[in-house]
């Protein structure tokens, strides 16, 4: 007998059609468009239950029908597919000291977007805030928020390595969301979602082995082994803003050496110790076009410092493709050319170099590709 601590699953009528109804939804999404036939064959449920939720879920928009089979002598099937435009999903990231909400649906497009200031001792009702202005306005309202987020998510589910977030880098993010907005939350670190996204619809595209290395406001890697994300024992893999500048190694706090070093501000800094000084917008462009000796030392120090970090990369994991992204993008073309000249030269593997293509919409398409891991989430968008 089950303890009154320890609940049976949900056998009502409703709360199996909610979950065949999902499992439906997350067939179509991932597989469609199929035939009705199809989805009673890979669901396993019987063709009268298929039926009868799909009649459901077109009444409601998010089903259409798409065309029919071709015949191979019997009846001809209908083909129905998941309407992409029926669904939408809210996503967050952090700009300097604002935070952004844009609603997308699952085509890729972009319907609403708003951003606030992001007040770091309430990291929480911030966004949430942003989140739910949009909600309230929107047309077809999100059912799913995923936060773009400048750290890591730690294996328990708290947040780490995020100055962002001040003093309370270690809460539990997608846990508060859930219980301030009523949406089911994905916390997410943003790298991971700009590589998902390239790999989707940008410079990674149909690649299953590649390393993204993002240059923003930190240094980040992603690594994608067989077409999953790499996470490591604790979340953490591609952090590789921690590589150390020689042979000697010693603490962290929530910021590396490299980092610190090679990232715009890091650079701005170093060019003023030489006497040449950039602007804290466009640094990456104005260092390419310098004309100065001490504006060409540095770019090619810039330059030598990225391709080591891509060359470790490359000895680690042996990716196909490297993508720079973010501020790298700004490189001019000879500066391109050299950076690549410089990492296949050193890696002891065959590396094709390339850079990114979608800029900030590559968090939007990298939010898509992660919710439609579990896509069954989607139609069961809200907590409780």
């Amino acid at each position: 007998m089950l303890s009154e601590s320890h609940p049976a699953a949900p056998t009502g009528r409703d709360a199996l059609r909610s979950i065949r109804s999902s499992a439906i939804f997350g067939t179509l999404l991932t597989s469609g468009p199929l035939a009705r036939t199809e989805l009673a064959q890979r669901t396993g449920y019987s063709p009268s239950t298929v039926t009868g939720i799909v009649q459901e879920l077109s009444d409601a928009g998010y089903l259409r029908v798409v065309g029919q089979q071709q015949s191979t002598g019997g009846r001809r099937r209908t083909l129905i597919e998941l309407n992409k435009s029926a669904v939408t999903a809210a996503v967050v990231g952090f700009r300097g000291p604002r935070v952004w909400c844009t609603v997308i649906d699952l085509e890729g497009s972009q319907l609403d977007s708003t951003d606030h200031d992001f007040d770091p001792q309430n990291p929480v009702g911030s966004i949430a805030e942003a989140v739910m202005s949009l909600h309230e306005r929107a047309g077809i309202p999100p059912v799913h928020v995923v936060v773009a987020l400048p750290g890591v998510v730690a294996s328990d589910g708290s947040l780490a390595l995020s100055p962002a977030f001040g003093p309370v880098a270690h809460l539990r993010l997608a846990d508060e969301l859930e219980a301030a907005t009523g949406l089911r939350t994905t916390v997410e670190n943003d790298v991971n979602l700009i590589a998902m996204g390239e790999r989707a619809s940008g410079a990674g595209n149909g690649v299953d082995d590649l390393v993204l290395i993002h240059v923003a406001e930190g240094i980040g890697a992603t690594i994608i082994a067989n077409g999953e994300v790499l996470d490591g024992a604790s979340r953490s893999a591609g952090e590789i803003g921690f590589l150390p500048q020689g042979l000697e190694t010693g603490p962290h706090g929530d910021r590396g050496e490299f980092e610190k070093r090679w990232t715009a501000s890091g650079i701005q800094e170093e060019a003023d110790r030489r006497g040449l000084p950039l602007p804290h917008d466009k640094t990456i462009q104005r260092l390419c076009s310098s004309g100065a000796t001490a504006g060409r030392d540095l770019l090619a120090d810039v330059i030598r410092a990225w391709a080591f970090a891509a060359v470790v990369c490359v000895c680690v994991v042996n990716p196909s493709r490297v993508i720079f992204s973010g501020d790298a993008v700004a490189l001019g073309v000879d500066a391109r050319q050299l950076l690549r000249d410089r990492v296949q030269d050193a890696a002891p593997s065959q590396t094709e170099v390339v850079f990114a293509e979608l800029g900030e919409a590559a968090i939007l398409h990298g939010a898509i590709a992660k919710v439609m891991q579990a896509p069954a989430v989607l139609f069961s968008g809200s907590v409780g």
